[in-house]
């Protein structure tokens, strides 16, 4: 996690300017046309993490209420820690050329 926030530090903090939004999806579609078939894993991929999902609110819902919001809570913190720990933090082993 000190390397993301190394990388934000390093960006600093960065003023929107018009049509950003709209040219940064055009890239993105672009990326995803020129890459049609791993666009496609990705899809079903962010399907299968959806009905995880899912599975993992029901499971949720048979707490009782007075706890369910705490649980919950910790749930989301877990899963969007993982996702910064596969997605977002490089390899230990990626600065050294170790492997």
């Amino acid at each position: 996690m000190a390397r993301k926030a190394a990388r934000e530090d390093a960006k600093g903090t960065s003023d929107f300017t018009p049509g950003m939004v709209t040219r940064i999806f055009d890239r993105v579609r672009t990326i995803k046309m020129k890459h049609p078939e791993l666009s496609r894993r990705v899809d079903a991929q962010e399907t299968r993490i959806r009905d995880c999902l899912m599975a993992i609110k029901d499971c949720l819902d048979d707490f009782p209420a007075e706890e369910r919001e705490l649980i919950t809570v910790l749930v989301i913190n877990g899963v969007h820690k993982m996702c910064d720990e596969i997605l977002i933090d490089e390899p230990e082993d990626a600065d050294t050329g170790e492997t």
